[in-house]
């Protein structure tokens, strides 16, 4: 994204990589000359295109191919990060109506055309599908492949962004507790950004002192909440309610949880050798928290998509959404985990589409979402930080079913104000708690900062706090990233005291509206 998400456009961030790309602002015309809607900025990978299969013409590729090669760009697809198929029957075939995120990458690559003589220009996937949505058989299931983020405040590009990846941008020496300190209530900075300095909602440590939450229903078979996130660090909390987010097959449904570069185990991958945590390192671990604390009962599906900046590509996330409903449709994983099933999916991520609210033009996202919720599941999405009314996405992608999805913004901690930050408008259909948040911290995670001031005495080690030793397991977080694991915990909650999907759903919405003191009359 190359502004703060609202109408007005802008150019993109220094530091941007070459290979994401925004798209301008203009008017794009259909075949009949008519101007079906305004064109807004957002991020994308710069040489890919999606292509949806059960969407797309038949010569879908084969036209995309002979349209890349005017301006001397060869096209071609590429398979690398095809999901896993869905369980098969006896016959071996995949499972009626069971998608599988079949979406195909294609790759438009740097080369110069057969009748070209001249050098080609940079691919632009965008300059692509503008061309093809002008066309009859560009006009359905061709879509760029979006770049989400992660919705803690802070931890986004528009704030600080994991393009610079630069530690300054927000740390404790720009955003610090002697110039932003809950002594003297005095925010070092005014207005949005003053939620990112430690004291007024920036991710800080902080001592938990009440009892770890406890099963109250240990009779029933409790629901399985999927994060689809960073992923899930070690925590005594978590323990217990953890499911390992593989299919039989021993495939991650997402990123391998294991890898050397998971945020929830390194939380200083971006720079290294600086010492200071990634932008989004322990978002995963942090929502889990928050769900086990409105619903003891649920188990968690850590389904890590995003990196330790909170970066997802959309190809990532179809494939991984293709591998959960692979996961709900295996019968044997199912016997295995005592009959628990995925019952609600919380996603605290975001993108601003090209063309809001042009259904025609959304990938293949939209049909996997629907596939969730057909299955008894509810979907809860994060509405963004932004501070604008545009929509974003998925929050605002159309259901098949609304009363199976809900999109949520934050309050402050008082619930009579809505947070600054926090997206608003139509398409938010609620506001939970999502400012100063208590939730769990990997225990591993200690950074490079160290206290202010040491004074060892009566054999004990003394210091003033240090900012990023979270070795006690808790801190404070603020985001909209943060609020809607609040309402997906407590639609758990109501599913475990026997209430349906879209009677869970309702009471949920119903309560937090009664809650929200911010409305005005």
């Amino acid at each position: 994204m190359s502004d703060r998400g609202d109408e007005r456009g802008g150019k993109p961030d220094e530091g941007t990589p070459e290979e994401w790309r925004t798209v301008p602002r203009f008017a794009l015309l259909d075949p009949a000359g008519e101007e079906p809607g305004t064109v807004f900025p957002t991020l994308y990978v710069a040489d890919e295109l999606l292509i949806h299969p059960g969407e797309a013409h038949a010569d879908a590729l084969k036209n995309l191919q002979a349209l890349a090669g005017s301006a001397g760009w060869s096209v071609a697809s590429d398979d690398r990060d095809q999901p896993a198929e869905s369980p098969r029957d006896a016959e071996g075939r995949a499972g009626a109506g069971r998608s599988r995120g079949v979406s195909t990458s294609v790759r438009i690559r740097l080369g110069v055309a057969a009748d070209q003589e001249r050098i080609a220009a940079t691919p632009d996937a965008w300059a692509v599908l503008r061309q093809a949505r002008r066309t009859e058989w560009g006009q359905r299931g061709i879509s760029l492949n979006h770049v989400l983020t992660t919705d803690p405040f802070t931890a986004n590009p528009f704030t600080a962004n994991p393009f610079t990846a630069n530690p300054f941008t927000a740390n404790p020496f720009t955003a610090n507790p002697f110039t932003a300190n809950p002594f003297t209530a005095n925010a070092g900075t005014v207005g949005i950004a003053s939620y990112g300095a430690i004291g007024s909602g920036g991710r800080q440590p902080v001592t938990f002192v009440g009892p770890a939450p406890r099963r109250s229903h240990p009779d029933e078979t409790p629901p399985i909440v999927a994060i689809l996130d960073t992923g899930c660090g070690q925590h005594p909390w978590l323990t217990d309610a953890v499911i390992e987010p593989r299919l039989r097959t021993g495939e991650p449904i997402g990123i391998e949880p294991s890898s050397p570069t998971d945020p929830e185990r390194e939380p200083s991958l971006g720079e290294p050798l600086d010492g200071l945590f990634d932008d989004a390192a322990g978002h995963g671990t942090f929502i889990a928290g928050i769900v086990r604390q409105e619903c003891p009962d649920a188990m968690i599906l850590p389904v890590r998509v995003a990196d330790g900046h909170g970066v997802i590509l959309e190809n990532d996330l179809i494939g991984a959404l293709g591998r959960l409903i692979a996961f709900m449709d295996d019968v044997v994983l199912e016997k295995e985990r005592g009959g628990s099933q995925v019952r609600v999916l919380n996603l605290s991520f975001s993108f601003y589409h090209e063309v809001p609210g042009d259904t025609s033009t959304l990938s293949e996202l939209r049909v996997l979402l629907d596939e969730i919720r057909a299955r008894g599941c509810v979907v809860v999405c994060s509405a963004g930080n932004e501070a604008t009314s545009r929509p974003t996405y998925p929050a605002a992608i159309p259901a098949d079913d609304p009363g199976r999805q809900v999109s949520v913004g934050a309050l402050n901690p008082s619930d009579r104000s809505v947070a600054l930050f926090s997206n608003i408008g139509e398409w938010v259909e609620v506001y939970a708690p999502g400012v100063s948040v208590v939730s769990t911290v990997p225990v591993v995670f200690d950074g490079g900062l160290q206290a202010g001031t040491r004074d060892d005495a009566g054999g004990h080690c003394r210091q003033t706090l240090d900012l990023d030793d979270f070795r006690g397991g808790f801190g404070v977080w603020s985001g909209t990233s943060f609020a809607a694991p609040v309402a997906a915990g407590r639609i758990a909650a109501q599913l475990v005291a026997g209430a349906d999907p879209d009677t869970a759903k309702a009471t949920v919405v119903s309560d937090l509206h009664a809650e929200d003191l911010s409305r005005r009359e």
